[in-house]
């Protein structure tokens, strides 16, 4: 290496030493708070109420393939109710359901759950 890039070098180290850092404030993911929105949304489409949960405060986005296709939410079941809830974790509930024709359905259904920018239920089946 000659003596110019050895220099180059040295310059962009020491720039790189002293910029000053910025910290990034990253909130911290609510166990206690997620579980509140699944179980708010969840309660919800069980009591026909799923239409309101973006009027809510805080508001709740919930997407669901069957309640999208009309099913109507009859009983469900955490199955690790005292688990935390993580962040990107998939939650599985086990869901009975009745279709449009008033046939019961079971199934287990996975959730993902988000708690900021702003609280999110979103199925994310397999």
């Amino acid at each position: 290496m000659n003596r110019r890039h050895a220099a180059l070098l040295l310059l962009a180290g020491m720039l790189g030493c002293s910029k000053k850092h910025e910290t990034i404030d990253i909130p911290r993911y609510d166990s206690a708070e997620a579980r509140a929105a699944l179980i708010g949304a969840l309660d919800a489409w069980k009591n026909g109420d799923a239409r309101v949960l973006a009027r809510r405060k805080p508001p709740i986005r919930f997407v669901d393939d069957d309640y999208s296709a009309g099913f109507r939410l009859t009983e469900y079941e955490i199955d690790e109710p005292d688990a935390p809830i993580e962040l990107h974790r998939d939650v599985a509930v086990n869901l009975s359901l009745r279709d449009k024709k008033g046939k019961a359905v079971t199934r287990e259904a996975h959730y993902q759950v988000g708690t900021s920018p702003g609280l999110a239920v979103l199925r994310s089946d397999r």
